[in-house]
Formats: C-alpha cells, structure tokens, sequence
C-alpha cells in the first residue's frame, strides 16, 4: 500500500503544536511501518530531518513547487492528485484532457497514486483520494472568534467544514475536541448523507500527542542550564509561560494576576516582585498582541517580565528546567503540548481548568478558573511558597508524562490508515 503524507507543516522552521505533531508523527510512522510505501509531499526543498527520512527505502519525497505564498495545499497538492488520477489513463486520451497537455508538462506522469492521503493539518487538497484522513486539531476557531481574524477565520471555518465533509476519516488529538468537532460540525449540512444506523461521531478518531523524551528531561548540568538562562538575558527566578502571546492563551489574565501577586504583602508571598520571581513568557505576539503590551506597560510591569518571542526546541527544554513553575492558564486547547513537557522536565504546573488540559494533566497540576484572576495569582503565590507542594507535583508530573509518547500516537494513527 501506498501512503501518501502532507509533510508541509512538518518542515516549518518555527513550530508550535501542530507543526510538531506533523513532524513526530510522520517521523514514527516510517519507522514503525517498513511494509508500506511513503510519499511525503512537501512544499519547499527537504531539510536534513527529511533528507535523512528519504533515506529509507520504502520512502519517497516528492517536492511540489508553486508560485504563491498561499493554497499550497488546496492548489499544488491538488493538482499532484489529479495526475495521479491520470496516470493509468492512455497518454493519447490524457493529452485531450482539459489538464492533460499541462500534466504532461511535468516531471512525467507520476506513478506514485497513494491507496491513502493522510493530512496532518484540517487544510485538505481539493482533489483528493477517496481514502484521505485529515487531523483536525480544535475548534477554537468557534469558541473565541475574537481570537482570529476575519480572513483566518472563515479560511478555517471553510477548511474544516471541507474535512469533515469529504475525509473519510477524521483524527483529533483530545476527547475533549471531538467533542467540540462534533458540537460544531457535524451536521447535515455540512456532512455526506449517512447510511442507517451510522453516526458522524464514528468516522472521528482520538489519538492522544507525545513529547519529545530525547529532549524534555530533567538535566542534571546546572551550569548548562545557566548559560541558556543567561542567553535569554534570565538571571532570577522566575515563573515560566510557553505559548502564542494573545487572548485564547489568556496572556492578559495572567499579566493581571502577576500584577495582582507581585502586589501582594511579601510576607504571603515571600521572593516575588521586586528582586524575587520575575514572569518569562516564551512565545511569540499572537491576535491581540496591543492590548496584552499595552497592559504591561499600564501596570510598570516593563522590568518583570522577560518577554522572548519564539524560543526554539533545543532550548526550551533549558527554560523548563530553570523555572520555579510552568503557568499555562489558556482558554482553550486542543491538547496543551507544554503540561507534558513540563511534567517532563520536573517542571510543576499551574494549568486551567478549560478545555482538554484537565484530560492531559490529570492529577499532576493545579488547576484554576482562567476566568478568576485573583485564584491564578493565588496559586502562583502558594506553588512559589510551598516546597512541598512543588515536589508533589513534580512526581506527579513525571508519572504522568510517561503515558504519552510519539510512537504510541503514530501507531495508533497507522492503525486507522491501514484499516
């Protein structure tokens, strides 16, 4: 069987969730399966991860150019499906064809038509196999509109209606967004009719993340640890925030609960502010980015908080490892990559009690009310203070990272290709 892979999010060179998933998913399936043969279609010239991938005999890369910024997927990718349609038609009937002349224009008619199109992201070519899994990773889209903007959000409202529609089958990375698939989506306008006795919610699978173990761990060289600290200009202690800087990741709620902590009497909540516990946020400027800066400067918060844009993998595990606490107060999620990172740095967490970081962290963080700035200042100010409570969620934490990994994940994925 021939598997056919959009590796295009997976050679981004700045991921964030979905841009890693593609990236471990695809990385273990190859290894995993050694029966069937890979096309991974990607958008640019293969790095070195994907060279080294193309190195195995059962895998192909297949470099599709085109012109524009934009639709790679729904255009390029497209038109690759379409000349895999065409190859088993005579070259003198194809050449008669309305796209004929211009396939053949190509690099030859391609040979590799995939059994199954596997789609790591929502975004599905518009001509496709009949076979194409697409992952579809939440529906924050509907939730917090507010969050987009207009031209992003119909683009994944239509994209994600699209999958849902012509997919045969649909993964999702959390119980809690299948639920949200299926609230938002899965309805008969925007489905295929359905045979007696089917349900919309069947064709949607779970197949919960992993982490990177090679990398998130507990380093025991401190001095390596200092000298990434010092690279980012951190030599305090401080509390750490990984994610998008923007209104669904709820950064202004947590600025105005450290504004509310590092106001607190020192004696309730002794080392922060001032010389103590400063705030590093580790992610780049999201949708709302003016209003989140302009709070920080409301509140004289310029001098703690350490702000550092995109932090790359190999040295956030460094940033985890040099934190009191990982806070992750988002409002929503569809899974919430940075808890097992953190619990797997020994990293305690202070999460929401909002979307699927409940399903992820289980017992191993401390959970509040996004919505209640004074409990997030709160918890921040018990985890700085109690010892005891940091080392029961740091073993917590450890135990709990344990249940997820990549390889599990692209099994169980191959396991729905296959079947």
């Amino acid at each position: 069987m021939i598997i056919g892979i959009d590796a295009s999010r997976a050679t981004r060179e700045q991921k964030t969730g979905v841009e890693w998933y593609a990236h471990h998913v695809i990385e273990n399936l190859v290894k995993l399966d050694v029966q069937n043969q890979f096309v991974l279609y990607c958008d640019k010239k293969p790095d070195d991860w994907l060279k080294k991938l193309g190195e195995r005999p059962n895998v192909k890369i297949k470099y599709l150019r085109w012109p524009f910024k934009f639709f790679w997927t729904q255009g390029r990718l497209s038109l690759e499906m379409l000349l895999c349609k065409l190859h088993g038609i005579p070259a003198r009937l194809a050449a008669c064809l309305p796209v004929g002349r211009v396939g053949m224009a190509f690099a030859g008619m391609t040979k590799e038509r995939p059994d199954v199109l596997f789609i790591p992201a929502s975004a599905m070519p518009i001509i496709h196999p009949k076979n194409t899994v697409a992952a579809i990773h939440d529906a924050g889209f509907m939730q917090y509109p507010e969050s987009y903007g207009r031209r992003q959000r119909r683009y994944l409202k239509w994209s994600t209606r699209f999958a849902v529609k012509y997919a045969k089958k649909i993964i999702t990375i959390s119980e809690f967004s299948k639920q949200e698939l299926v609230k938002y989506f899965f309805i008969p306008s925007y489905s295929p009719p359905l045979k007696e006795g089917e349900n919309l919610a069947d064709k949607v699978f779970v197949t919960h993340l992993g982490y990177d173990a090679t990398k998130f761990k507990v380093i025991e060289n401190r001095e390596a640890v200092n000298n990434v600290l010092a690279k980012y200009g951190i030599s305090q202690p401080f509390v750490l925030s990984v994610g998008r800087l923007e209104y669904k990741k709820n950064t202004g709620g947590l600025i105005k609960a450290w504004t509310m902590l590092k106001n607190t009497p020192s004696s309730s909540s002794p080392g922060v502010g001032g010389g103590g516990h400063k705030l590093v946020l580790a992610g780049s400027p999201g949708y709302g980015w003016p209003e989140i800066e302009k709070l920080i400067k409301k509140n004289n918060l310029q001098n703690n908080i350490i702000i550092l844009n995109y932090v790359s993998h190999n040295d956030l595990p460094y940033l985890y490892n040099g934190a009191t606490a990982l806070v992750f107060p988002s409002l929503y999620e569809g899974f919430g990559l940075p808890l097992l990172e953190a619990f797997a740095c020994g990293t305690p967490v202070i999460a929401a009690q909002a979307g699927s970081l409940p399903e992820v962290g289980g017992e191993a963080a401390l959970y509040v009310n996004p919505d209640d700035i004074e409990a997030l200042a709160q918890a921040m100010g018990n985890i700085l203070k109690d010892a005891n409570l940091r080392q029961e969620l740091i073993n917590k934490g450890r135990e709990r990272a344990e249940q997820f990994e990549w390889e599990k994940c692209a099994r169980e994925t191959l396991h729905i290709l296959n079947d």
